[in-house]
């Protein structure tokens, strides 16, 4: 090739790069965000981000984001009974439709790191009990006779937390207060059923 044709390659070359750079700026996919650490058993607020001045401008006309959902009331705690940095968080007992109840809780490892603590439990130790009739409910099971819980067993290092439910059958509607045993935890006395 001469040297004019040589040049215009050259230009339309460089001309091509730049189309392409300005074309991709701020279209360029962006990297997956990493999966999210393991919640913790306090609540704190994010660190305040700094933001060009350009972009903080625009975000300023944006409506203001929701706070993050705070982590569910408990309706009591107790400690486990194999080590007192492992919690146990009763957060709900309800009726729900087909005459059952719902029991939710949460496991909180409390402990210090690098502590992990290795929690364990057996499935009878799961019930509650109905004092009006002195009655014990074992959790539901399905037709083919699945267990219907979602249940944590394993290790939970420091700050670690793993919610739990299960169903269990409902104890007759003049009942208002049952005893929720979880394993290895001491149990929840006198838990309103709402």
């Amino acid at each position: 090739m001469n040297q004019p044709a040589m040049r215009w390659v050259s230009v339309l070359i460089l001309l091509c790069a730049l189309l392409a750079a300005s074309c991709s700026k701020g279209t360029a996919p962006q990297p997956a965000q990493q999966a999210a650490a393991p919640a913790q058993s306090s609540v704190q607020p994010a660190p305040a981000l700094s933001q060009p001045a350009p972009q903080a401008a625009a975000s300023a006309a944006l409506p203001a984001a929701a706070p993050a959902a705070a982590p569910a009331a408990a309706i009591a705690s107790v400690q486990y009974d194999a080590d007192p940095d492992l919690r146990c968080d009763l957060l709900e007992v309800k009726r729900v439709s087909g005459g059952a109840v719902l029991v939710r809780w949460r496991i909180v490892s409390t402990a210090p790191a690098p502590k992990v603590i290795y929690y364990d439990g057996h499935w009878e130790g799961l019930y509650f009990i109905d004092p009006a009739e002195n009655k014990k409910y074992a959790f539901l099971k399905d037709a083919s006779g699945n267990n219907i819980v979602d249940v944590y067993w394993g290790n939970l290092a420091a700050g670690q937390q793993r919610g739990n439910w299960a169903k269990f059958p409902a104890p007759p509607p003049a009942s208002s207060k049952i005893a929720v045993h979880i394993p290895s935890f001491p149990p929840f006395e006198d838990v309103p059923v709402s």
